[in-house]
Order: C-alpha cells, then sequence, then structure tokens
C-alpha cells in the first residue's frame, strides 16, 4: 500500500473513514487527496474487498492473501548489535509517538532515541491486564501478546506484537454497513469491559489502534498502549486524569467513524441507520462498562432484531462507501 507523506512535517499520514481525506495524527493537518492518489486507493479497496470476501475453504483464503503480499513494501533497522531487521508490512502510519508498521503476523511499533522509554511502558501496563478466572483464555486473545523488543543503533527501539494472519487494521476497511458497526461495537464493549475489570483506562480506541478478523468477528486492541494507564492516574502525557469513562467515549467515536460521520454526537438516523444504533453512539456513556454493554444489548436488539452472525462480505454497499 503506497504510504501519504505529510507535506508539513514528513509523518506518514492515514486516511480517513471516507478514503478521500489523510490526516496526519502527528502534526495535525488534513488533505484532501488528488485524482491520482484517490484513483490508487480506490484500486486499493477494490482489492482489499476481494482479498476479504467472506470464504471457509482456508486455501481459498491462503492464495488470496499470497497474492495480496506480494505487494508489501519493506523497510530495514539496524540493531545495536550491528545485526539488520528486515520487515515487509502492509500499511503503516505515524503518530506523535511511533512509527507503526503492519505485518503479516506481527505489529512493529518504531520510538524515536527520545521516545525510546515507551516500550517500558507498554510493558508494564499491558502487564496490568486481568480478566476473570473463567474468561481469562479467550479474552486475553484480544490484547497484546508482546513477542520482542530491540535496541537500534541510533537510540531508538522497536516492539514487537503478535498477530493473527487474518487480522487487519480496522482503518483500512473505511466505512461499514450499520450491521457490521453493530458487531464491532460488541466487540468493543467486552474490550471495555476488560478494561474496567483491570481498572485501565485506555484513550486511544481508535480505528488505527483496533484489528479486526473478518471471518470470525474478533475485534482486538493493539495499538497505543504507551497512551494508557490506570483509571485515575495521570496520563502518560501528564496532560489530565484518566477515567474509565474514556473507553466507553473512544467506542462511541469509533463507531462515528466507521459509519462516516467525524464525531460521536453528531450521528443521524436514516434508512439505513436504525434510530436506535444512532441514539446510542449519540448518548453519553454510563457510569460503567458493564451498565454501558447492557444499555448496548438493548440497543442492538431494538436496532435490528436478535442477534445473528453476519459475515462480513465485502460488497461496496457493506464495507466501503467512497
Amino acid at each position: 500500500m503506497k504510504n501519504l507523506t505529510c507535506k508539513q512535517c514528513g509523518g506518514t499520514m492515514a486516511l480517513d473513514a471516507s478514503g478521500m481525506k489523510a490526516v496526519c495524527h502527528y502534526c495535525g493537518n488534513t488533505y484532501v487527496l488528488n485524482h491520482e492518489d484517490t484513483d490508487y486507493y480506490a484500486h486499493f479497496f477494490e482489492q482489499m474487498r476481494r482479498f476479504l470476501q467472506s470464504d471457509t475453504d482456508a486455501q481459498a483464503r491462503k492464495e488470496r492473501a499470497e497474492a495480496f503480499w506480494r505487494y508489501a513494501n519493506e523497510e530495514t533497522f539496524t540493531c545495536a548489535d550491528g545485526r539488520q531487521m528486515e520487515i515487509r508490512y502492509m500499511h503503516r502510519y505515524r503518530d506523535r509517538d511511533a512509527e507503526v508498521y503492519v505485518a503479516r503476523r506481527n505489529i512493529i511499533f518504531h520510538f524515536q532515541p527520545d521516545k525510546a522509554a515507551l516500550v517500558d511502558r507498554v510493558r508494564r501496563i499491558t502487564s496490568l491486564l486481568d480478566y476473570p478466572s473463567a474468561d481469562t483464555r479467550r479474552l486475553s486473545d484480544f490484547f497484546p501478546k508482546i513477542t520482542g523488543g530491540f535496541a537500534l543503533a541510533d537510540g531508538g527501539s522497536i516492539l514487537v506484537l503478535a498477530k493473527d494472519e487474518d487480522e487487519y487494521p480496522l482503518r483500512l476497511f473505511g466505512t461499514l454497513d450499520p450491521r457490521h458497526v453493530a458487531w464491532i461495537i460488541s466487540r468493543m464493549e467486552n474490550l471495555c469491559c476488560v478494561l474496567e475489570y483491570s481498572e485501565l483506562v485506555h484513550p486511544e480506541i481508535t480505528p488505527d489502534t483496533l484489528y479486526i478478523n473478518p471471518y470470525t468477528h474478533q475485534a482486538s486492541l493493539y495499538g497505543s498502549w504507551w497512551k494508557a494507564g490506570e483509571h485515575n492516574k495521570l496520563a502518560y502525557d501528564r496532560t489530565h486524569r484518566l477515567t474509565t469513562a474514556e473507553n466507553l467515549l473512544g467506542l462511541r467515536q469509533t463507531g462515528a467513524t466507521l459509519l462516516g460521520f467525524r464525531f460521536a454526537g453528531e450521528v443521524r438516523a436514516d434508512d439505513v441507520i436504525p434510530p436506535a444504533l444512532a441514539a446510542f453512539l449519540n448518548s453519553p456513556p454510563q457510569n460503567d462498562a458493564y451498565t454501558d454493554f447492557e444499555r448496548w444489548d438493548k440497543a442492538l436488539i431494538d436496532a435490528f432484531g436478535e442477534r445473528k452472525f453476519i459475515r462480513l462480505d465485502t460488497e461496496d454497499k457493506q464495507i466501503y462507501n467512497g
């Protein structure tokens, strides 16, 4: 996937959900893409749609993946001991603290020398994750699994997380059909309950930090863990005290973004978006994640009826409106 570079700061930019604009998470600049770029990304998303079409045949999915990864980009880092680390990635973006590379079975976070200490922060914060004993094995799959860390020759550092081969950044799916947004909200509610149970706050629940497996409906929270912290403690940048309500606010903002709205609180019901879904996303969070999940369960039934599994078929009208 071709990367867009910010003309002001040089950072790697991320597409917004519409696929028509790019946003630099480092300096905040926003650009409207030119025709050349929109044509390129229309073609890229069409490849994604074909690649992510529902298919229960494992061999067919593997062949599709092999074809997709022929177009991967490459990057090389020099470790402190002189070894060369080569990575192949499908997507990257940069925020104020790290450059993020999405590889086939890993996510690689590259920190500059002045941010190298954030690696230890990620290790400490993720070690505080706790799960109800009956659900430990299942829920832990949705949170970071650190597989490596490397000091670089320039004083920077690399942190490596494992991911499933079929997991992709939510950002790459653009806008989604409301039914698919609904199952992602359900998974995010699960994640928020774990954070609440662990007394942790993740203030960056976004399409960049969430990864999904369209075959299983699994959603995992892998990104920006250095920004997470303990409830009622100072944020990592010491700008404010963290509260668990931020988890649920991120959930609502992500849902609004996936429906094509800029901000939570501005979601409008129409012939496609049910009023109950819009009302939930526009509402303030409940006092805790468990109560919020109960409210979401009611909103889900009001919006779509009783639950059923819907494959993430990636037709234009379902996954990408652009």
